[in-house]
């Protein structure tokens, strides 16, 4: 058996135990579903559709901006797509899908240049979370509803974005300290990157990587449109995800607050970071619930609205990232990109 096979059925395996994972939300799931309007529900596909329109849009221009690499956009849509499903499947923090997605454009991209899109799709989707959380407080703050969140918890979330702010400058500004962190995560990193049949990293991809990251940083200081650009693709994702949740309110025939679902959203995706290697399962629900609730939402609808959107937002792309998937990385040849 090629090893390209064999991933394949250990990509269907821990893709039925993330379905055993969630099996026991489904009768909950079918309920819920009788109960909304269908309209708002079929209002979130295009929504879904722009968020990985969005999403690959970054990187077509990450590559067309920074290094004067075009690929084909719908293969990079595909890409993109299946590069989500394997990162949802096998949960490593964007590790397994950067390596996945420099198996399948080999001939066009480099290794290193994966990782660099993925860690600063990570610095965009941050600058873009805290723009977002802003823009959310003071919607609540001019509906006079900013009352209803505790300003502690404000200052406790505010202080922390700040403190990983201060935390990524001071990394990745130092070299030697950058190279440290990242001999640290390349440990469990290099265990993803032999199942995808890639080089392991040392020391000296290590160093190659932070010399990519600082002739990075410098190509986009000199280029600032292209720096605003991937962050707008990047920030538009966010949106995509606070109208998904708002249209899972309109379906259960609840007018909300656009804050409500930036703050919920935020929330749980800062908190999920703490199970990443999880896909933030459990925390992330669990973390949206108590957010709404704080903001008003009573409890019922908090846990219906959740439900729904995890499912959907977890589960809607995940056959059609599987299809793409085996497309690329199984059916045909290596290197025909």
């Amino acid at each position: 058996m090629k090893l390209r096979h064999f991933a394949f059925f250990l990509i269907l395996v821990l893709l039925g135990l993330l379905a055993l994972r969630y099996a026991g939300q489904l009768p909950q799931f079918i309920d819920l579903i009788r109960q909304m309007n269908p309209w708002w529900l079929l209002a979130i596909l295009p929504v879904r559709f722009v968020y990985y329109w969005s999403s690959t849009k970054y990187y077509d221009r990450f590559y067309s901006g920074v290094y004067q690499k075009r690929l084909p956009f719908w293969k990079l849509f595909e890409g993109v797509v299946a590069m989500n499903f394997v990162n949802t499947v096998i949960p490593t923090g964007g590790i397994s899908g950067a390596a996945f997605f420099a198996q399948i454009f080999q001939k066009k991209i480099t290794q290193r240049e994966s990782y660099l899109a993925q860690f600063f799709w990570y610095i965009a989707t941050f600058l873009s979370v805290v723009m977002t959380l802003g823009l959310s407080f003071l919607l609540l703050f001019f509906s006079q509803e900013i009352a209803l969140v505790s300003f502690r918890l404000i200052l406790i979330v505010t202080s922390f974005l700040l403190f990983i702010a201060l935390a990524i400058i001071a990394i990745t500004i130092n070299p030697r300290l950058f190279e440290r962190a990242l001999f640290v995560l390349t440990r469990p990193m290099n265990w993803i990157l032999k199942l995808f049949k890639r080089g392991t990293l040392g020391a000296v991809q290590t160093r190659r990587f932070v010399d990519s990251y600082r002739r990075l940083v410098d190509l986009l200081l000199a280029s600032p449109r292209h720096f605003l650009r991937m962050i707008g693709f990047a920030w538009l994702c966010i949106v995509c995800e606070m109208a998904s949740i708002t249209l899972v309110f309109l379906a259960l025939d609840q007018v909300i607050n656009p804050g409500i679902a930036g703050v919920m959203y935020v929330f749980a995706l800062i908190l999920s970071v703490a199970s990443v290697f999880t896909s933030g399962v459990g925390l992330y629900e669990a973390t949206m619930i108590a957010t709404a609730v704080a903001l008003g939402i009573p409890f019922q609808v908090a846990f219906s609205v959740t439900t729904i959107y995890r499912l959907i937002a977890l589960w809607l792309f995940i056959p059609v990232g599987l299809i793409f998937y085996k497309r690329q990385a199984v059916d045909e040849p290596q290197g025909h990109h």
